[in-house]
């Protein structure tokens, strides 16, 4: 990866010495301040461009705020070149990585604004420390070897879930085409076909996406089916729900969406029972045949005005059970199996923080709503495997041979 460094210079020679050998050992690019200085010069311009076109932005703070090339600006601006670079690359949405000198840490007097006096006296730095300290995840380091471990294992991090958003991330599929079977119309040929490739393409993810609305777009009994029939042919382990913005509203497995269905409507505990006991099909045409002829003995999805012989005496309307699906429902159905938040990704990769957050969760799977990547417009919802993704953490680590800082 292209790793840009930032901070002043002449305090940090020899953290910056230690941070550039060792991400270069590590086989990344490594664009710093130690190459104006060869040429001379430190265009802004140019320090802006190097930003934008880095893969990761690494900012390194003591106490001094660096040098501010437009004080002979009319109107003066104040920011310094650190400061500059930093913004550049929040504007640009470049993961930030962000380490501080321990408060506590000795340093030489001659290296604090404070001591130095000068425009600033300090006031400067304290704000952009702040900043840092409040906006990330700061790594706090006291020795140059510690910064350059703490530097290596963020970037490689940083490189591996860059890696692992399109192989461990994007795990779902969205249940498309189903709107006329999810709205209650009666099970069609073209139906049919659409519930066949549904469960079809389920069986290469963990998870399906399903948009909702207030109590729009699907009904609780054909839900339900759904939820059957992915537990009878596919691995799928949640039903993710978002709405209309694609916004996360819950995630909930489909045996917990059945059993809250179940207890809230017992005409469906009868429908489970008769699956139940008649003999399953492994293959996806049989079995979804065998749901649709059960469903059908069941229930009157569209009933005549009139009711005629046609129908089975213990045939009942669905229209009469069914109610449309809402967030709140469905959490008051699946109960404390229920999950109500995910993790927000404002950008298309994922930065530390949410890597721990992944690690740390109860949860065996993750939800996780991120950005799509440029042309795409919009966010995608999608579903971490916790222990895959902690397992592929581990390996890359093991892999770069990452230098371990000692717990402090």
């Amino acid at each position: 990866m292209k790793v840009y460094i930032s901070s002043t210079y002449q305090d940090l020679i020899e953290y910056r010495t230690a941070v550039d050998r060792t991400l270069r050992r590590m086989g990344h690019d490594v664009i710093g301040m130690e190459q104006y200085v060869a040429e001379g010069s430190k265009p802004v311009e140019r320090c802006k461009g190097d930003v934008r076109a880095c893969d990761v932005y690494v900012i390194i703070v003591a106490w001094r705020y660096g040098y501010v090339p437009g004080l002979t600006f009319v109107p003066p601006d104040p920011r310094s070149i650190t400061q500059i670079e930093l913004e550049e690359a929040q504007a640009s949405g470049k993961p930030v990585l962000a380490f501080l000198l321990d408060p506590e840490a000795p340093w030489p007097p001659n290296r604090m604004d404070v001591m130095r006096g000068g425009p600033t006296t300090g006031g400067d730095i304290l704000q952009l420390r702040t900043k840092l300290g409040t906006e990330y995840l700061a790594g706090i380091f006291r020795t140059p070897n510690d910064l350059a471990s703490q530097v290596a294992a963020a970037v490689s991090a940083q490189g591996l879930t860059r890696q692992m958003v399109d192989r461990v991330l994007c795990e779902t599929s969205a249940a498309n085409n189903m709107q006329a079977f999810a709205q209650g119309e009666q099970v069609s040929d073209s139906t049919l076909y659409s519930i066949k490739t549904m469960i079809e393409q389920s069986g290469r993810v963990s998870a399906i996406v399903l948009e909702i609305d207030e109590g729009q777009n699907w009904w609780s009994t054909r839900l339900f089916l759904l939820a059957s029939l992915l537990c009878s042919l596919t691995p799928v382990r949640q039903l993710v729900f978002c709405d209309g913005k694609e916004r996360f509203v819950g995630m909930g497995s489909p045996t917990a969406i059945m059993d809250g269905l179940m207890k809230f409507c017992p005409e469906l505990g009868v429908i489970f029972r008769k699956l139940r006991e008649g003999p399953s099909s492994p293959d996806v045409e049989r079995e979804t045949n065998r749901h649709i002829k059960v469903w059908e003995e069941s229930f009157i999805s569209n009933p005549p005005a009139v009711a005629t012989n046609a129908n089975l005496p213990d045939q009942i309307d669905e229209r009469t059970i069914k109610v449309g699906v809402r967030a709140q429902l469905l959490q008051n159905w699946v109960g404390e199996r229920w999950v109500s938040r995910c993790i927000e990704i404002d950008g298309y990769d994922l930065n530390m923080g949410q890597v721990q957050q992944i690690v740390d969760s109860l949860l065996p799977d993750v939800p996780v709503r991120r950005r799509r990547k440029p042309p795409e417009t919009g966010f995608q919802l999608l579903v971490v495997d916790r222990d895959r993704f902690a397992l592929e953490l581990a390996r890359e680590w093991v892999r770069s041979g990452l230098p371990r800082s000692p717990v402090r």
